[in-house]
């Protein structure tokens, strides 16, 4: 059995050595599409990278392909209907619910997010390290506690980010339409939006979300921390710079960009932005890459590939 993987892996080596027992590997960390497609019909199993466009053309080129293993929750750059259409196995974190329960990085690293934003680390640090400055009055920010926070998505990550809220005596509010409403911190969209002092979204994307957080919604916030590690596309990246600069927003962390790529962002619109403002703070989607959960992630994904390609051995 051959199998691509364009994840970075090689520092797992549990993973790599699982993979290499199994079968003949071919590991390319975040390759073009094109490579990809060049390559792909030679391959029985695929680890892709949440990156590279999995479509109905390159799908018609992977002749031998059995198993996709998608080492992440989302899988909306793959085409699942093409995956149907030419019998190829579609696999994700999502669908492992008691795994992913154990998998807290993205919903710490949001915490991180917050807090950064509160209490205003990265301007602080830099104006030191960038112009020797040691003035704390310039940078004076806000406590956690009290605070309102607003969960858009209370899925896996989300519950996860309300346990971990729990011990800075906050308040929380939760919007999802699709689970049961427990008691009256679920509210409706608005309801969350007009109230809460921290917003924060964890929401996959769909074309129900696509596009979800405009200037309608920006223009119901009041002064709040906005945070965004869902997906680059939820949000509409004017309608943001616009609220930052009306104060809507007071300040925003993001670790999702539409059109993010590993190739780089750097005539982004809000990256432009953020060079000129110290209002918003952007990483590169590192929420869900912590080494902990990156060695769970990858174990797992290994050993669930394998096991799917022992059944057309």
């Amino acid at each position: 059995m051959k199998i691509l993987v364009t994840v970075p892996i090689s520092t797992f080596p549990e993973a790599c050595s699982n993979l290499d027992k199994f079968g003949e590997v071919t590991y390319l960390e975040y390759p073009n599409y094109s490579t990809i497609l060049e390559i792909i019909e030679d391959y029985d199993g695929f680890i892709p990278n949440a990156r590279t466009k999995i479509d109905n053309r390159l799908l018609s080129k992977a002749k031998n392909l059995k198993v996709i293993v998608m080492p992440s929750m989302g899988i909306d750059h793959i085409d699942q209907k093409s995956c149907k259409k030419h019998q190829v196995e579609l696999h994700c974190l999502a669908d492992n619910k008691s795994f992913i329960k154990n998998i807290h990085s993205t919903s710490e690293y949001t915490l991180g997010l917050i807090l950064s934003l509160l209490k205003k680390y990265p301007w602080s640090s830099s104006s030191v390290t960038d112009k020797g400055n040691w003035l704390a009055t310039n940078y004076r920010g806000f406590d956690l506690q009290n605070k309102t926070i607003g969960i858009i998505g209370y899925g896996n990550i989300g519950s996860q980010l309300d346990k971990l809220l729990s011990g800075f005596e906050v308040n929380t509010l939760k919007y999802d339409p699709y689970i049961e409403q427990l008691d009256n911190t679920y509210v409706d969209l608005d309801t969350l939006l007009l109230n809460s002092d921290i917003i924060t979204l964890h929401v996959p994307l769909t074309d129900e979300t696509r596009n979800m957080i405009d200037k309608k919604c920006f223009s119901k916030m009041k002064e709040v921390f906005f945070i965004n590690a869902s997906r680059g596309q939820v949000i509409n990246d004017l309608d943001l710079i616009q609220a930052l600069k009306k104060g809507n927003v007071k300040s925003a962390a993001l670790d999702v960009l539409n059109g993010e790529s590993p190739e780089g962002v750097d005539n982004h619109i809000l990256v432009d932005y953020a060079r000129t403002n110290d209002n918003l703070l952007i990483t590169p989607h590192c929420g869900g890459s912590s080494t902990d959960g990156l060695r769970q992630i990858f174990n797992y994904c290994s050993n669930l590939l394998i096991k799917r390609l022992k059944n057309y051995n």
